[in-house]
Order: C-alpha cells, then structure tokens, then sequence
C-alpha cells in the first residue's frame, strides 16, 4: 500500500527576487481553528494564512507537502536531513483571500500544510509559512491504536508499547515526527522491534515525539495519537498575566507555568523564595554567591493545572515565585521555573507610608553612597530588600557597609550585590511604594601614551604635547567627561572621594576640563605649574550619574626648579627599618615650603602632607614607597623623587669547586646580596662568619628550621671586599657551616645573614668515626637508623649533627625532632623521612670532627601492576607481573584480589578530580595462594574461569622487614564466559562515542539470580554505580540512561550481581573533543566553466575506522532555507543553508560536479551523520564558475576592489533582459544576502546598490543575479580599517632667513605608499569658504583656514621650493597627503612658520620691555608702527603650541588701541613668533619672544643688526637673585667671555657674531638663560667700520680652553 505522503518543514522562504524588497523577506504564519486535535471524518476545519499586514492588495497560496519531485520547490527540514517538494492545491485559489476551508474531511486530507502569499507589480512573493499537520479520524474504521503505558506524555529513556487490532489484516504502525520523518515500525531511528502487531519502543528521545497510526494492508486508518517526549530538562517557563505593568493593592494576577505540553497527566506545584533553611529544598543563584530555599505555598493545589491566582491585600503576597510539574507513574518532576518578581503599591496617592532615596535616583555607580529613609503613619518601620542575587535581608544588610538609624539606611559604598527592590515595612504589616535600584560597575582611569612612568604617575619634559584620555571601561555609553585637579581642601569646592588618611582634599576644575564629545585633556606645551594629580569624572543623564577615576599623577619636569629636594643619604632605593632625612633647599629666605607625598597603593590612594622644609623618618616599611617633592604656598615644586624601600635582603652563597673537599684543595665562597646571580652589589661589604657553639659573647644564630641556637665566629681574615672569601689550602679545621651577611655604612644597615652552607674536608684521620648500624647509606620512608659516635680515646663529649638542604638550609643536633631517640653516643630515628636526608657527623665540644656520612631517604616506590591478557578466553593463561622499577633489589612481592564492590575501593565521582587513592586494607583484599613470589615479581593463573573475572592489586616488601610499599595500580581481569549469568545490553550498539551523545545500558539477566547493579570504573580510576551522574536515571532494573557522554564517562561497564557474579565488560570511549566538518574544494574557489569540480567532505576528531555520511548544502538567502550555526573553537557562524537534491550522491565523502555552469557558482557546506550523532556544519566554501559570456556584468564605481571604512561604492547590474529581473547578491564571512543587504548597509534604486559608508563587514564578493538564476560577473571587495596617517612638514635650512635665499619645504608621512602625491597650503584665519582645521588632540584649540596654494602642484611629489624667497613668502605653511589609489587624505600637517627678513618696511613691531626673553607673570607691550597711519594693523601670534591668533589672546591679554597690544602677565604658552598683519596680508617681520620661569634670562636685541652696529648683552635675574651678577657667555655652545658685571658689549659686528647666545650665572648652583638668537644683516664691505680684536680674542681664549 502506498504512504500518505506526509513530510514537512518550519519556516523557510523561495528563492525569489528581492531587488524592490526595501524591508526583510516576511514570513507568513498558518493556523487552523482545530489546533492540536485529531479531527473526526466529515468535520470542517479553516486554514486562516496571517502576513500581519491587512492590505487587500495580498493573494494567497495553499500548498500541501509531497515527496520530492523534480519541477517543484525543493524544501529542506529544519534538521536539514531530508527534502521535500511543495505542491499547490487544485482549489489553491479558493483561499486567495487568506482562508482556506476544508467542508467535509475525510482521511484523504490527511498531511501537512503550507501557505505563502504574492503581490503583483511589481510581482512579489512572502517566504513560505510554518507547517500544520492535519489528521483525519475514521469513526467507522475497523482497527484501532492502543499505548501502554496509557499516556501521551513521556520522558526520555522511558519505554512505550503501540498495538494495532482491528478486522483488517496486516496491521502496520507509521507514524510522522516532529522532525518531519516518516517511518515504519521497526523504525530506522532509535531502539524499536514489531512483533504481534505490536511495536516496543525500548527507550524513547525526543526524536520519537510526532503522531502514530495503524494502516492495514487494504490501506484502513485507525485513531492517530499525539505523542510527546521531553527531554529530562524540561524547563518550565513562569509568567503572569498582568505583564511589567505596575500592580495595586487589592487587583489580581495570574500566574501561569507553562510546559509546552498540554496533557492532563501534569501536575504544577508552586513555591515562594525564602530565606536559606535546611528543611526546605534549596537553589542557589547563578552567581554562585547566595543560596536560598524554595517553600511550597500553603495552597498550591489551587494552581495544580498550572494556573495560580492572587488576590494582592497583603504584603506576604511580595516577591519571587517559582513553579515546577511532575507527573506520576512513573514518577518525574521537572526542573524549577525562572524567578518571576511580585510586587504591588498602595492605590492610595496620599498615602503616608513612603519610602524615599538620597540623592534621588535609581542608577547609582559602584562606590557611591546612598540613604533609604522610609516614613509613615505606622511604627517599627524597617528597610527590606530582595537583591539581583537573591538575597533576602533587612538593613543593616548581612552584606556590604551599611547602618540603620532613625528610620534611615545608609549604605556608605555601593557595589554590584546592591542592586535590588527595596521597600519599607512596619511592625503591623504596612508598606511602603517599591524601588528598584540598579547599581553599575563601570570602572574610570587614566592614561597616557606618551610620558616615563615615575612609580604610580607619569613624567614628562617641559614643552612636551601632553595627552590624557579619560577611560570608562567595559560601557557604551555617551558620557560626558570632566577633569579636576587635586587642590587643598576647600568648602566651596567637590571633596576628593575614595581617599585614604586624614587629610582631606578638594577637586578643582580645570580650565576646559568639560567634555561633551571626547575624553582627552591635553596641556600644549607642557610647563611645571601643570605638575600635580589629575582626576576624571565620567558623567551622563540629568540628574548626573557619575564615578571618578583615581588620582593620576602627571609630573612636568623643570631643568631650573626654585625648590630642591634632596635626600639624606643621597639615594633613592631603601630597605626596611634604615632612615632617611628629607630637605627642601629654597632660594633665599623663601618660606612655605613644606613636603608631599604621593603613592597609589592597590586599593587607596595616598597624598600627605608630611611637614615642613625637613622631614625625617627613623625607620622606614614599605608604605614610605611614594614620590616626593616640596611645594611652596603659591604652588611652586621642586623636582621630584620616587623613593622606594624593599624588604631587608637575604644574601645567597654560592661554593666553588661544589662538594667535599680533600686537604690541599683551594675553595672559594661567593656572598651575592641578589637572588639567582653569582655576583654581589659593589655597594655591599660582604662580612663573612662561621657557625659554632653557642657562646654568649658572639652574636647569636638560631637555625629557622629547627630552632637550634648557635653562635658566629668572624673569620679573621674575612676581608669583606667584593662578596668573596677564598681559602688557598684547606684542611680538616675548615670544615663547617658558614654564613655571610652584607653592610652598608653611613648609617650602619646589615642585611640578613644568608642561609648556612655546608663546606666539608675530609680528614684521613679523624678524631672519632660515625657508625650506621645497617652499614648503608640509602633509606626509604619508615625504616629505622641508628648512628653512633666512637671517639678514638674513648673521649666523651661527641654529639651527632646534620645538615640537611631538603628545601631550606638547617644545621641541628641529636635528637631533631620527637621521632629520634639519643642514647648517650648513639643517635635512633625510628621512622625515616625524606626530610631526613642530609649529611651527618660527630663534632666534640672543643669542635673537633669525625668523618662524615651523606644519608639519601627516598619515597617508597609505587609499584606497577600489569595483566596479560586483560581479557582472555575460559581456559587461558594470564600472568600478573608486578614491577618497583627504581628501587633496590631484593624485594619479595604479594599479589592481591579486591573483594569489596569496586566503589568501596576507588574515589567516588564526587570527589576531587585529583583524587587517586586506593582506599585498600587487609579486609578489602584477599591474597593470592603462594603469592609471595621474590624471583621477578611475576604471578601465573594458568587456566582461567570465570571465578577469577575481578580487580588486582600487588605490594612489594623488604626482607627481614615489616615495612611495605603501597598497593600498585587497580587492574582488571575479565575472563570470557560463553554463558555469563547475566549481560551487558547497550544501546546504540558500539563502543566509540562523542561529546553529547546518549547510550543506554541494560542488564540483561539469565535464570532466577538477582542484585544484579550496573558499574563502572572510568579512566580516571573513579568508581560508581548508576545512577553514575546527578540527573541520571535511578537503577530500577531499568535501563541506566547517559543523556550527554563526556569524556569522564569513558571506562569500563558491567554488571554485577550481589553474590560476585559478573556480565561481560564492555569498554566505552567519548571522545573529546566533538567532531566538526570540513569541506574541500578542487579546484579551489574560482573556476571556468566547463571544468569538474570535486567536492570533499570529512571530519576532524574522528577515527578512520567510523562509517561517516555526509549531506551537502548550499547557503541561500535568509528566509529561504533552514538556519544553521557552525562553531569553530568558540568563531561561530549563523546562515541559510539548502539542501541539494541529489545530496546522497555525495554521501561517501565526495561531491562531484562533472562539468560545471553558472548556475553551480555559489556557497557550500556539508555535514557528517553517524546513527542519530550530526557533526557541526562545515565552514562555508565559496565556488564561483566564471562564464566567457555572463548574461549580465557588475559594474563597481569607482572601478576599483579596494576601499576604505565610511568610504562609499555603488554596484550596478548592466546586461541583457529586463533591469528589474536582477539584484545584487553577495557572500560575507558565511552570510549569503541581497540588496540591501541590512538596515546598516546598503539601498537599492534602479539596478543599483548603493553602500554609503562602507564597512570592514562589507568585503566579500558580490555579483548580479536574475530572478531566473541567471549570474553575472563576481568581484571580490575588501574594505580596509584605515589607519590615521598623519603629515609631517619641515624646513630647510631654516625657519628664518634673508630675502633671496633658497628655501625648500618638505612633507613625508610615517608609512609612505605608492601613488601618494601632497598638496601645499598657507594657514590664514578662519575664512568662509575654506578648510577649517581643528587639531584637536594635537594642538590646544588650534584652529584656523587653509588656502591652497596656486602653484601646490609644484610640490606634489614632497617638495615644494622658493629658489628665491622673499619676505611676501613669510607665513604659515601647512601640508597634507593623499592616498590616490584609495581616495584617502592623510591628516594636515601642523602649522610650520617660515620668516623672510628684508631690507627695511614700512611697519614693524615695537616691545616694551625691548628684548627676547621675559620672566613668567611679567608685563609685555606689542606695538605696530607704521608709515602709513590709515592701515589697522594687527598684533598676530604663532606660540610653540601651534597657535595662531591676534591679540587679545585670552583672559590676560588685551588691545589697549587698535595697533597696540597689552599681555599683562606672561605664562609659558605666550613663548612664540610675533608680528603685525593688515586686513590685506601685509606683514612687518617677524619677532621671537621666549617667556622663561627660571632665575635667568639674556637680554639681547628684539630686531636684526646691521653689520658694523653695537651688540650687547646683558644676564638678568629675578628679584630674588642679587643684581651685581657675575655671568659666563657663551655663543653657539662655545665660552666667550666672563664679565663680573654681567654685561658683554660687542662693538663693531659682523655676520660671523651671528647666533645663539647663553648666559649663566653662580649663586650656590649654576643658572643659565635659555638661548637667544641674534641676526645680524649684511651690508655693503665698505659701510663696515672697526676692528674686530676683542671679539677674535674671545674666540681664541674658547679655543685654547677647549
């Protein structure tokens, strides 16, 4: 009789064309009013096919599923393992309007259904629906299905029995999975047998859940049956009708536990979270930080058919609930529900009971603080809180930092456990309203590329680009950040939080320190009063939510501090307990100055102000680690020094030549003060000492180890140089244990004495001899030693001693510890260690020695035990041979059987992983007969039965000794029975498995015995007996069901009854690792058409020995195939994939396509199946058949395969046929998708994708595709992160020169590449219409306008050259980069200032005080002069932090007329290039101006000299330094002159005196200026006048000096 041709399929889409889709491909869903019935013949049933979108403008389809034919859709299951054709139904057009009716059923209609639905123009169609399966009952039908046990309801590993009967013949039982499998009984999945009409499921899995029903061979139905099967973790899922949505007091809500099966066989029961008890079932929280209790409510059989309602009145009714199912025979519970929260408010809006929050928020950051108040009518208020951890506490909170006083909780430091639902509660059960606060870890830091980090801070050089970012790590966000410096307390000010001592300090904001769209704070150039601890605060929402960073400390070097800081003794690095003197040297009479410190520690922060100019500290731990430097009131600093101190020093001595010595040898011994180096620090006296007898009047040495106490003779000629003691020719008296320790002096510091080491020399004629009573010199553990000393004369006074080097150095006498016994001369260790081992001898007590013995006490040896062979046939040979390799001969050897079940002798599996050892005893073990063999270790069974299948062990012992080695390894001997009582049944039938798979194990018992338990031993030598796993089944002569193998379920399986009988073994191997499919494609990847292509499937992780098929795909479209995921190590990949309809061709490794086509180009995966056990899909392997003539080709603008991140590209199909047949379609990393491709990336508008912004998800190959299959050309795209170039512009031979000299300026980048061509600007002020560029991050608001120039392309290759420049060429030069090939810009240079000087102009610029250099905080005036007195002209600046503006400047600055510029106090970012500039961008020439805050400055000229003009030069001061100086010049670095006035004047110039020119002064320490340079013109030979003497002479007294 032929099959109802019954299959299906969930949710997939057509291949359809897409081009006009501007949205996802919709997916209809398909329903019938009869939902989960079987219907009755003759009833009516109504398909309703649901797009979610009413228009009228949808027609409908209604398919039914067939098997697979060619010239109909081919569909794929969402298992992927077996496709499906969909045929449309003759009255299709009967349900266009989305309703189709079934009037009168019979079992002809009986199968499985499919919708989907069109529109018309432009033709479009939705994706097919989900599937629904139809049955049809026949009341009048002869035969009929009956299930034992009567349910349709089961869980996994149980059995079930189908029974067909009726009047027909040949009865037959089919069914349809939920997989969309149709079979036969004995089906070809699972453990299924037919006989008697009727089918035996022996152990059902989720695969077998679907309807059943009986067919006689005349082709009569009976009833169909729904069965489900759950897997052992059924998980119910707990919600409730009301939603989130806010609950009041006296409404209702509904709670519903839902299973996904609605069989009348469950029961629900309910609980509610409490408190932790024992007496009730216990959770814990996914955190593994709290548990908690599950308490069955009072009336939960209310809600035993999984509904539960309440009426909320009282507050008990608040908090979590949980529910789970069970049903009975047998008897199954399910796993606990999710938690679902309850909580309800007063309706009452004035309400009194209430409870308030401080600062009132409900996002709080980690560490802040926070305050619960709670208020009302009622009395005995408290706070009470259930956490996201489950935790159910009142305030003061068992957890955390936290205080309850009048009616208020405070919680000083807020953490992540915080976070929770709070509420108040009164003594007589009112409540308050309900917060919910959710408390954020996000940490705040700071940090710097550039800077040398100073301990906890970084140091910078004066002038330096200063760049601090502000970090909020692992947060999304936008925040807005703010930077403070740390200043002295102040009550108008923000406190520095998170501080440790007592001091308290206050955050200052820093000038620009908001910022709304980044998070750097730059300091452009840096200078010393920028020095001190920065802080950030990461801020968002209103009211601001905020944390702060901790203190950075940013240090700016300055070469001419007005403070010194200098330490006593002069050095940086200390020990514990030594001391040290702090002094703060200030110029003058200078007070105010006092010191500071800063260290970070782990988890506080520490900034003290530790005193005045002196500070000293007596003995210093290693909290006095920190940074130092003294400040002034006014807020000058001195430089800084990091200070640290480490724990006292060990020395560690090292001998040469090692071992014992003979009397004439030479030895030396080498003290290092350093770990695992043999030289020592030079700064080090190395003190050398040998250990003796106590005596009172030597410094005193007591041994860590044994706490013996000794004395330390100072070796008389212990020189103490150089960390070494030699010793020339030793002799008998040199033998000992020396030690040696370091000093250092001023102040006096020793280190700590260095461990003991042994130096022995034999005597050949020792005073007295050391006797062994066993005359040898190796031991194991728990034998006994005695040793004896004899002196030759009978003397007395001999004790024995040891040095042992185990793990430390020791040095001790007899007894050593309460093993040892001493009996006058003789020595008794009654039970050996291997800490015993060491070298002993005698010593008298003038120090005389004996000889000297080196005693090795090493562990017992582990023996090995091996059987051969481990499984033999009844009547074989087996021997054991037991092996203690490693040690001494002589052993005798005891060869065991186990006689205790197995797990009395292993670790269960419930103990750690390490655990090892055999619990084994003369009572668990019986000995073998004749067991004690000595000859090889060796035990022969020579004819086996089945009375000799058990576990080994053997043990080996010495002669003559009570002392044994531990038992050896288990093994087993398993002897085959041809008629064993009983046998192991397994299920699926093999020994090999891997990860995930399931196995079922069944004892299958012969005759009457009984007991019989199922046990393993795994290869971790761990020992059960099923149930072997939480969550396993029970034994109940049931099958023992393993749901998901592991590799520590691998090992050996039998059973065993309680009288010692046993089954045969079965030996089981998981893998471990689960095994994965990979696809090989040969030719690879593109190839032309016409050639064959062969496909390779195989998989990693298996054994060649396993029978592997394999099924081949090919990667659709979302929506038009099944989605599945491939997981490499974590790299998952989600895609479509189809199955190919002629896949079984391929199931033997290879997939061949003979001669390929267009239409084979595309995207393949496979997959391997052994039994029910899938590997992961392969990783997706692109095939692309190139055609000599595509009907269509991609073109790419701009016609390029390269592109950049944000760049944009369009893609245009071009070719035959109708534009509005294709679309473009593309593959990325494993994602097959058409345009646009999703809501980030791409739009489509007349046969043109458009990608606006590319990105690095955008590369892959793209191609055009008709709706008939049709392919064009394919194009590989890669779209590259760009990287931030940046252009670098400089000048040669210099910023400033004369009129007509050449001047070339030159641009680069890091990285040059191929095709860049550069592009020249002149910076000018913002102008509309220009580039404006804003350096930002580079140069402190640096903006300003660039104009190309005309002629840029003169310097398009890197150069750009002025042959003959003159003074209209000055100004600001800018240049920048461009990458042609990928239409990318690198960023504009910085600014660079290039200045002409020429002969005399008409304006120029006038300052007051008339020189170069200026102290900081001066007064500084800038004028223009001009001829013409109708220009307005400008005082315009360029600063060293690339700055370009005209006065005023800032705050300080301002124009006292419209030519004349007032700085009423200097700072350091004054110092730069200043001139004046007219609207119409005339120039005066230019002036340098340098503003110094050091003690000296030269005063030279502001403008150019002519030759033959007067020069002079003269060092000032600030007031603090006296005004008679005496000074030193120097010119281009070399000495020329000394002049106690301090004054240098040159005569007559020439251009050989131009240059830059230093002055410096003496006054305790040297002060020097910064450089000047001094320009001086050249005029015709004949307007030079006077000699030149005394500035040559200068020259000449430099020269002989050097």
């Amino acid at each position: 009789m032929e099959r109802s041709p019954v299959v299906a399929l969930i949710c997939f889409l057509s291949l359809i064309d897409c081009g006009h889709c501007h949205e996802s491909v919709n997916v209809p869903k398909l329903t019938h009013d009869k939902e989960k019935q079987c219907l009755s013949k003759g009833a009516s049933v109504t398909f309703t096919c649901d797009t979610g979108d009413p228009s009228p403008e949808w027609q409908f389809l209604w398919y039914r599923v067939v098997p697979l034919r060619d010239g109909l859709p081919a569909l794929t299951h969402t298992s992927g393992r077996s496709a499906y054709s969909l045929e449309l139904l003759s009255d299709s057009s009967g349900g266009a309007g989305g309703s189709y009716n079934l009037n009168s059923t019979g079992p002809e209609q009986r199968g499985v259904y499919v919708c989907r639905a069109k529109k018309e123009e432009p033709v479009y169609y939705t994706g097919y629906s989900n599937t629904v399966f139809l049955w049809v009952s026949d009341p009048d039908s002869p035969g009929r299905l009956t299930i034992n046990p009567n349910s349709t309801s089961y869980v996994e590993s149980e059995s079930l029995s189908l029974s067909c009967a009726g009047n027909g013949t040949g009865w037959t039982l089919h069914r349809i999975t939920d997989f969309m499998e149709i079979s036969q009984c004995p089906f070809t999945r699972g453990a299924s047998s037919w006989e008697n009409s009727t089918c035996h499921i022996g152990v059902l899995s989720q695969y077998d859940s679907g309807v059943y029903w009986c067919q006689s061979e005349s082709g009569e139905f009976t009833n169909g049956v729904f069965i489900k099967v759950h897997g052992h973790g059924i998980e119910p899922k707990l919600v409730k009708d009301t939603g989130n949505q806010c609950l009041l007091k006296g409404s209702s809500v509904t709670f519903t536990c839902d299973i996904g099966d609605p069989s009348p066989e469950w029961q629900f029961l309910w609980y509610r979270v409490v408190p932790f008890r024992d007496d009730l079932p216990a959770d814990s929280h996914w955190s593994g930080r709290s548990a908690y209790s599950l308490e069955l409510l009072s009336d939960s059989s209310r809600g035993a058919r999984g509904s539960y309602s309440l009426n909320l009145t009282d507050s008990e009714h608040i908090g979590f609930y949980v529910c789970r199912a069970k049903k009975e025979e047998p008897l199954y519970y399910t796993q606990h529900s999710n938690l679902l929260f309850l909580w309800f408010n007063d309706p009452d809006p004035d309400s009194p009971n209430h409870l308030s929050i401080n600062p009132n928020k409900t996002n709080y950051f980690v560490s802040e603080s926070l305050s619960i108040s709670c208020g009302g009518n009622g009395t005995g208020w408290t706070l009470k809180r259930i956490t996201d951890y489950m935790e159910i506490s009142q305030c003061p909170f068992t957890r955390g930092a936290s205080s309850w006083e009048n009616s208020t909780c405070h919680i000083g430091v807020l953490s992540q456990y915080d976070s929770g639902a709070y509420w108040c509660q009164s003594e007589s059960g009112e409540f308050s309203n309900v917060v919910f606060i959710k408390v954020h870890d996000v940490r705040v830091y700071i940090t710097s590329e550039s800077g040398t980090w100073v301990n906890d801070g970084k140091q910078f050089e004066k002038g330096d680009f200063v760049k601090l970012r502000c970090m909020v790590e692992r947060s999304s966000v936008d925040w807005r950040i703010l930077w403070y410096r740390v200043v002295p307390f102040r009550d108008e000010l923000s406190e520095m939080p998170h501080w440790n001592g007592d001091t308290r300090y206050s955050l200052e904001l820093v000038s620009d320190g908001r910022k709304e769209a980044d998070d750097y704070y730059i300091l452009n150039p840096a200078a010393p009063e920028h020095s001190g601890l920065y802080v950030c605060r990461a801020e968002r929402g209103e009211p601001a939510c905020y944390t702060y960073s901790s203190p950075m400390l940013i240090w700016i070097k300055d070469s001419s501090p007005l403070g010194f800081l200098n330490l006593s003794p002069n050095r940086t690095q200390f020990y514990k307990n030594e001391s040290v003197s702090f002094n703060c040297e200030v110029p003058g009479n200078a007070s105010g100055w006092i010191l500071r410190k800063y260290r970070k520690n782990v988890d506080s922060v520490e900034n003290e102000t530790l005193g005045k100019a002196t500070f000293n500290i007596k003995s210093l731990n290693i909290s006095h680690s920190g940074n130092y430097w003294c400040q002034s009131e006014s807020g000058e600093l001195s430089n800084i020094v990091n200070v640290r101190i480490d724990n006292r020093p060990r020395p560690y001595v090292y001998v040469s030549p090692e071992g014992w010595l003979t009397a004439g040898d030479a030895v030396s011994l080498r003290c290092s003060v350093g770990q695992y180096t043999s030289t020592s620090d030079t700064r080090w006296k190395i003190l050398w000492y040998k250990i003796v007898p106590y005596r009172e009047e030597l410094p005193t040495f007591t041994d860590k180890e044994s706490s013996s106490k000794y004395s330390l003779e100072l070796l008389p000629d212990s020189s103490g140089d150089g960390g070494s003691y030699t010793l020339n020719s030793v002799g008998p008296e040199h033998s000992g244990v020396y030690v040696c320790r370091g000093e250092r002096e001023i102040p006096v510091y020793h280190t700590e004495y260095s461990t003991p080491t042994l130096l022995w020399v034999i005597d050949p004629s020792p005073k007295a001899a050391l006797t062994i009573n066993s005359n040898r010199t190796q031991y194991f553990q728990s034998e006994s030693l005695s040793l004896s000393c004899v002196a030759q004369d009978n003397a007395s006074g001999w004790s024995l001693r040891r040095f042992i080097n185990h793990y430390t150095s020791s040095l001790s006498g007899c007894p050593f510890n309460n093993t040892v016994t001493e009996d006058q001369s003789t020595c008794n260790i009654s039970s050996l260690d291997v800490a015993d081992s060491g070298v002993y001898w005698c010593q008298s007590e003038s120090g005389q020695y004996s000889n000297a013995v080196k005693i090795s006490v090493n562990h017992n040896p582990s023996p090995t035990l091996d059987v051969s062979p481990t499984s033999p046939a009844k009547g074989d040979t087996v021997t054991l041979k037991c092996d203690a390799s490693g040690s001494a001969s002589g052993w005798r050897f005891h060869f065991y059987r186990v006689i205790v079940p197995i797990e009395e002798v292993l670790p269960s599996e419930d103990t750690n992983f390490y655990s090892h050892e055999l619990k084994l005893s003369e009572n668990s073990t019986e000995l073998l007969s004749d067991s004690s063999r000595e000859a090889g270790g060796s035990y022969t069974l020579s004819t086996v039965g089945p009375e000799h299948t058990g576990f080994y062990v053997c043990r080996a012992q010495r002669p003559n000794s009570f002392s044994y080695t531990p038992y050896s390894n288990l093994r087993h001997l398993w002897v085959k029975d041809p008629s064993p009582p009983a046998s192991l049944g397994i299920y699926p039938n093999k020994s090999d498995y891997f990860p995930s798979e399931s196995v079922s194990l069944t004892c299958e018992v012969k005759g009457n015995s009984s007991g019989w338990t199922l046990r393993r031993v795994t290869i971790y030598n761990k020992a059960s007996h099923c149930a072997f796993k939480h969550g396993a089944v029970t034994w109940d002569e049931r099958p023992c069901h393993l749901r998901s193998l592991r590799i520590v379920d691998s090992g050996l399986y039998w059973c065993q009854s309680e009288f010692g009988e046993y089954s045969n073994a079965v030996n089981i191997s998981v893998h471990v690792q689960k095994p994965f499919a990979f696809l090989q494609v040969h030719p690879n990847h593109w190839v032309m058409e016409g050639t064959s292509v062969t496909m390779t499937c195989g998989v990693y992780s298996s054994k060649l020995s396993i029978d592997w098929k394999f099924y081949w795909y090919r990667v659709v479209p979302p929506g038009e195939g099944i989605t599945v995921k491939s997981d490499r190590s974590g790299h998952v990949k989600t895609f479509s994939v189809q199955l190919l309809t002629n896949s079984d061709s391929g199931s033997t490794e290879s997939y061949n396509l003979s001669s390929v086509g267009p239409q084979h180009s595309g995207i393949y995966v496979c997959q391997g199946e052994r039994g029910d056990y899938y590997t992961e899909f392969s990783w997706p392997h692109l095939v692309w058949v190139t055609s000599p003539s595509p009907s269509s080709w991609l073109r790419v603008s701009p016609n390029r395969t390269d592109f950049l991140q944000s760049q944009s590209l369009s893609l245009s199909c071009k070719g035959l046929g109708n534009p509005a047949e294709w679309t473009v379609r593309r593959y990325t990393s494993g994602e097959l998708s058409d345009c646009p491709f999703n809501s980030r990336s791409g739009t489509w508008a007349e046969s043109t994708c458009n990608i606006s912004s590319l990105d690095t998800y955008d590369s892959g190959v793209y191609w055009c595709q008709s709706t008939s299959g049709e392919l064009s050309n394919a194009v590989n795209i890669t779209v590259h992160i760009p990287e931030t170039v940046y252009s670098y512009i400089s000048v040669s031979p210099d910023h400033w020169v004369t009129d007509g000299s050449a001047v070339t300026l030159s641009c680069s980048v890091g990285a040059p590449s191929p095709g860049m061509r550069f592009h020249w600007y002149k910076a000018v002020p913002v102008s509309e219409g220009l580039p404006l560029v804003s350096n930002r991050g580079r140069f402190r608001e640096a903006e300003y306008s660039v104009e190309l120039l005309s002629d840029s392309s003169r310097g398009a290759g890197g150069s750009y050259t002025l042959s003959s420049s003159a003074p209209e060429h000055s100004g600001l030069y800018v240049c920048r980069a461009e990458i042609e090939e990928l239409a990318a810009y690198a960023e504009y240079s910085h600014p660079v200032l290039l200045t002409v000087t020429g002969p005399s102009s008409s304006v120029w610029l006038d300052v007051i005080p008339s020189r170069s250099q200026h102290f900081v905080s001066e007064p500084l005036t800038l004028a223009c002069k001009a001829q013409d007195a109708a220009t307005v002209w400008s005082v315009r600046r360029f600063t060293l932090s690339k700055e370009l503006s005209d006065c005023p400047f800032d705050k300080k600055s301002q124009m006292l007329d419209p030519s004349t510029c007032n700085i009423s106090s200097l700072t350091l970012s004054a110092s730069g290039v200043y001139w004046c500039q007219s609207e119409s961008g005339k120039r005066s020439n230019a002036v340098n101006i340098t503003v110094h805050s050091g003690n000296v400055i030269l005063e030279s000229p502001v403008h150019p000299l002519k030759e033959g003009e007067k020069l002079t030069l003269r060092c000032l001061g600030r007031k603090s330094v006296k005004s008679n100086l005496s000074a030193t010049f120097y010119k281009d670095g070399l000495h020329v002159a000394n002049q106690t006035s301090g004054t240098i004047m040159l005569p007559n110039i020439s251009k050989e005196d131009e240059g830059s020119y230093v002055c410096e002064i003496e006054e305790k320490r040297e002060r020097r200026s910064p450089g000047s340079w001094v320009s001086v013109n050249s005029v015709a030979r004949d307007e030079r006048r006077g000699p030149r003497k005394r500035l040559k002479t200068m020259y000449q007294r430099s020269k002989d000096i050097l």
